[in-house]
């Protein structure tokens, strides 16, 4: 009798427990339509109203506008040439330290990540400082050569499509040196039996067998491209290029322009409906398609010997790694530390004083540091809790709608990050309805547009943790005695913690640099690190510019080394 009582006050304990995870999976979900439905709809909404009325004048004025057609076709170019060649770059760096017997591996593995870490409108700032008007290997070559004329002034087109491959490249070596790893090797063998050399088995044997991996990390680099702002801003806009995200975030700014925030809001609509073209294009050219590349066997490939040719996969490495990091840090270091930009690197015009302004007399810096810091690590936390949540409701309790949840979550990093701060400000701009709630130049707005934007980050990794726990653990806790809130403590926090931690990490480092959603949505007082640099550098105080992303870098880095020694080696590079 004892014993029945004790399972009937258990189940309604658990009952209890299950419909408070239902109420809080209801607030979530109210919050999602708040923060992600909601400013999207605006934003539709918006695109179709001119002048105070529903009409198509945005879409015509628009569409029968030349400059817009020279924006996107600037867009389009960037992008492709782009995405072909940080594709092409990360595939062979993967391939060779993959499939190759190239030494000092680890090395490489380490050193080459670090471009994906540096924010890429940091990377093309850094860039300026090395081939801008005056900038180190300009002066270095008119020195040498006593030219008045700089080597190549990298504003314009081509600076933007060479800084992005170096900064986008990494994505497709990530991407695929898994899967170089994995494959089996045996289609090779038998073409290099056959007497196919090295370069004609990689093109004609296995990268048709990558196309997934290739393909997915092509149109993933391709979409970055075309929603990137940070690097189009930096090196476009002394030469007057203009892509999509710089357009609307000049469409915005443009206050004398009448309706321009609806006129942004349609530009907007262009660049939303390209990204969903591309996602199904892909869809359509992989489906019906075989590329089993991983089989059931276990095979080692064998590494392909590269003979005297490693020493030309060495410099060709180390030259990539010099052009990446090495003169990129270097350049940065050196304008922060410089007296005054153009002046000569010797000891007597080094000073310390552009820390010491950056950090005790300019308070917006002060503000910023906080300011990131505090967005950054509230904005993960509330992604994990919020993830916690979902996850389990999803994968465990197996709710329904799971399909529509996902899509609205993915659907704000999905889309440029210029798009999602526009409609972050078509829809807060006025009080919110019923609760008459102003968040519209807090930092508030910020937080909630940085929730929206990484809630992916912490869904995927937690969801996945969720999925490779087996249920037979809760079952034998349930056996023991345990009710569901000690079950849940006990035995699902304990096995995905690496997997929350991550979550949270993956969370916290793009927002603490985030510039593009900052940039249109901080107001005085709220600044953040992204937008007092991008401001620095727009002011043409380089020195000063210079020190704070040097000091960005290197908080990331150490960043990135604390979570890999806290996840050995699981999360971080």
């Amino acid at each position: 009798m004892a014993l029945s009582t004790k399972k009937e006050h258990m189940d309604n304990a658990e009952k209890i427990v299950r419909r408070i995870i239902y109420c809080a999976g209801a607030i979530v979900f109210i919050v999602l339509i708040i923060t992600i439905a909601y400013p999207s709809i605006i934003l539709v909404k918006n695109s179709f109203i001119n002048d105070g009325i529903f009409s198509f004048q945005n879409y015509i004025e628009i569409l029968t506008d030349k400059i817009t057609y020279i924006i996107f076709r600037n867009t389009f170019i960037v992008a492709l040439i782009g995405a072909i060649g940080a594709t092409m770059l990360g595939v062979f760096i993967a391939w060779l330290i993959a499939r190759t017997d190239i030494p000092f591996k680890n090395i490489w593995r380490k050193v080459l990540i670090i471009p994906y870490l540096i924010p890429p409108f940091i990377g093309g700032i850094a860039w300026v400082y090395l081939l801008g008007p005056v900038g180190i290997l300009n002066k270095i070559w008119m020195a040498l050569t006593n030219s008045a004329d700089p080597l190549w002034v990298i504003y314009g087109r081509t600076g933007i499509i060479l800084v992005m491959i170096l900064y986008s490249f990494p994505i497709a070596y990530m991407v695929t040196l898994g899967t170089f790893k994995q494959m089996n090797p045996s289609l090779e063998e038998a073409a290099r039996i056959s007497g196919s050399g090295i370069i004609s088995t990689l093109l004609n044997i296995t990268a048709p067998l990558m196309m997934p991996s290739i393909g997915g990390s092509a149109i993933l680099i391709f979409m970055s491209m075309m929603a990137n702002f940070g690097i189009p801003a930096v090196i476009g806009f002394p030469e007057r290029y203009y892509v999509m995200t710089t357009q609307i975030y000049l469409t915005i700014l443009n206050f004398d322009k009448a309706n321009n925030l609806q006129i942004a809001a349609t530009l907007s609509m262009l660049l939303v409906v390209v990204a969903l073209i591309i996602m199904q294009l892909q869809r359509l050219i992989q489906r019906g398609k075989s590329y089993v590349i991983i089989s059931g066997k276990s095979s080692q490939p064998q590494l392909v010997k590269l003979g005297k040719k490693k020493y030309i996969a060495i410099a060709f490495l180390g030259l990539l790694v010099l052009f990446t990091v090495v003169l990129p840090i270097f350049a940065i270091l050196a304008n922060s530390l410089i007296k005054a930009i153009g002046l000569t690197f010797t000891i007597d015009n080094l000073t310390l004083m552009n820390y010491k302004r950056l950090l005790f007399d300019i308070p917006k810096t002060q503000r910023a540091i906080k300011n990131g810091l505090m967005l950054a690590a509230g904005s993960a936390t509330v992604i994990v809790l919020v993830s916690l949540i979902i996850s389990y409701m999803v994968v465990k309790l197996k709710v329904k709608g799971s399909r529509v949840l996902e899509a609205l979550i993915i659907l704000p990093y999905a889309v440029p990050g210029v798009v999602v701060a526009l409609a972050f400000i078509l829809a807060f701009v006025k009080p919110l309805p019923i609760i008459n709630l102003t968040i519209y130049s807090t930092i508030w707005i910020i937080f909630l547009a940085y929730v929206a934007r990484f809630l992916t980050f912490g869904i995927r990794s937690i969801s996945a943790a969720f999925e490779q726990v087996d249920e037979s653990l809760d079952d034998a806790a349930r056996i023991s005695g345990a009710d569901f809130v000690t079950s849940f403590k006990d035995i699902e926090i304990p096995l995905i913690r690496t997997n929350i931690f991550a979550g949270w990490f993956l969370a916290f480092i793009p927002s603490l640099t985030e510039l593009t959603l900052s940039i249109l949505l901080f107001s005085v007082g709220n600044e953040t690190l992204g937008t007092v640099v991008f401001g620095l550098h727009q002011e043409g105080k380089m020195c000063l510019t210079a020190a704070l992303a040097f000091l960005i870098i290197v908080m990331i880095v150490t960043l990135n080394l604390i979570a890999n020694k806290i996840t050995k080696g699981k999360l971080g590079y």
